[in-house]
């Protein structure tokens, strides 16, 4: 993921087409979104535009470009609409990122939307922002460490490559992660750094999985963007929208303390305290978080965050060490993998309230993750359907519920000769909500069962 060489010209480029001749207007909607729009320097690339109801030519404004990891252009914007429209940006979502492959489409997809930005919508060039998600969050780290060029970046659920801790980040950076998010633990690691470096950062947990951040975080992202756009000198200082905003952020403070969250309540009061540093009094926020700190219950919290995190990592050793003995002994015991991953004590550590159960249920997003994507994946390229078959039996323990884990199972049993528990796996695909009668009928990797009675039969419950 080396690949930040083709950006370094987007700079360049952007002041070329500035000198530029005004283009013809576009028919565009204002205060909507316009999609399937085509990028002129490279028509094979779309993306999707919101432009505020205000927008207009005559003055610059703030611009975010927004990087899904499978290109689902208008669900990503749909996140940043209200806020865009509130505070005046205009937002660029692509077509054409992707995460889990080569870096290739999303250079092509970022050097398209680059020209695009500056040669039509009348952007602020001190105020680029970018935001991503999981791949796409990297995308646009990336993207503002090669230019120089973005103000910040808005990233949820994403991770750095090793070498990416080398080299440091000065632009602000909000980011958002799952509780369950199996990037939890890289988010917190890289906002760690980033507050190493001395770069404007803030961190916010979710209540959820491995996702984009929720509209109302993604609306935080940018209005926190806003308030360190007022400390550098980019925008003017808007007195009104500081003390709601600070009204907004010690009054979820002050929830979560009574609500007994008290740690969460401390590093809330903190972080209210370092984003109105220099625009306001910070003084009430600086001293609660000062007294939370001081209390037996923060520090015992701290403890047990401590503990359960080392818990979390050792673990995760183990989890990468059985899937690869199994990588490496294809003949392991589907019974063995189970044990050796302790499959069993993480589903009884999950049913805690307490933060060991979060990190079980953290863990079990990863070994999700892990059995039923990308290792099912590169097992069935490399033509191995029996270690599939195991992989996904783990999948199916975790997540009983979901059909697609049920249905690649009878896939890669079928393809490795297990023609009864193929048809079980199947029934079990079924019986979770499978419904596809076209794909059941045509699979090429369910070859082997189509004489059997019992696959006949199930293509008859769904009608085929």
């Amino acid at each position: 993921m080396r690949a930040v060489v083709p950006f370094l010209a987007l700079s360049l480029l952007a002041s070329a087409v500035l000198g530029e001749e005004s283009p013809a207007p576009r028919r565009l909607t204002l205060g909507g979104f316009t999609e399937g729009l085509e990028c002129e320097s490279d028509p094979t690339q779309t993306y999707t535009l919101y432009l505020p109801s205000t927008f207009d030519r005559d003055r610059k404004w703030p611009v975010l470009l927004v990087f899904d990891p499978r290109g689902r252009s208008v669900m990503a914007a749909e996140l940043f609409r209200d806020a865009a429209e509130t505070h005046g940006w205009v937002i660029m979502s692509s077509n054409d990122t992707r995460s889990d492959g080569p870096m290739e489409p999303n250079i092509k997809a970022v050097n398209a939307m680059w020209p695009e930005a500056h040669r039509f919508y009348s952007i602020d060039p001190e105020r680029i922002y970018a935001a991503g998600f999981s791949g796409g969050a990297m995308v646009a780290w990336v993207l503002g460490r090669s230019t120089g060029a973005l103000a910040g970046v808005i990233g949820s659920g994403g991770r750095f490559d090793p070498h990416h801790f080398e080299e440091e980040i000065l632009f602000a950076c909000f980011g958002a992660a799952g509780s369950t998010d199996f990037n939890y633990s890289p988010m917190r690691k890289i906002h760690a750094q980033l507050e190493r470096w001395g770069a404007p950062q803030r961190l916010e947990i979710f209540d959820d999985r491995h996702r984009w951040m929720p509209a109302e975080l993604a609306t935080q992202g940018v209005e926190w963007m806003e308030l360190v756009a007022m400390k550098q000198g980019k925008r003017e200082r808007d007195g009104e929208l500081i003390e709601r905003l600070y009204s907004e952020d010690a009054g979820q403070a002050r929830e979560l303390e009574a609500a007994g969250e008290v740690l969460a309540a401390q590093r809330r009061w903190a972080a209210v305290a370092a984003t109105f540093e220099g625009l306001r009094e910070i003084e009430d926020a600086a001293q609660a978080s000062s007294r939370l700190a001081g209390l037996s219950e923060v520090e015992e919290a701290l403890r047990q965050e401590k503990r359960w995190d080392a818990y979390e990592a050792a673990h995760r050793q183990r989890m990468n060490g059985a899937l690869a003995r199994l990588r490496t002994d294809p003949s392991m015991a589907t019974r063995r993998l189970l044990d050796d991953l302790r499959l069993e004590e993480l589903k009884r550590r999950a049913e805690a309230e307490s933060y060991e159960g979060v990190v079980a249920r953290r863990l079990l997003e990863t070994l999700l993750t892990w059995t039923a994507f990308y290792m099912t994946r590169d097992l069935f390229a490399g033509g191995d359907y029996r270690s599939a078959a195991k992989v996904l039996t783990v999948a199916s323990e975790i997540r009983p519920e979901r059909p697609d884990i049920w249905y690649n199972l009878a896939c890669a049993q079928a393809r490795s000769g297990s023609r009864k528990k193929a048809l079980t796996a199947l029934e079990q695909a079924l019986d979770a909500g499978f419904g596809d009668a076209e794909k059941l009928a045509s699979d090429s990797d369910l070859e082997s069962l189509r004489g059997e009675e019992g696959f006949r039969r199930l293509v008859a419950r769904l009608g085929g």
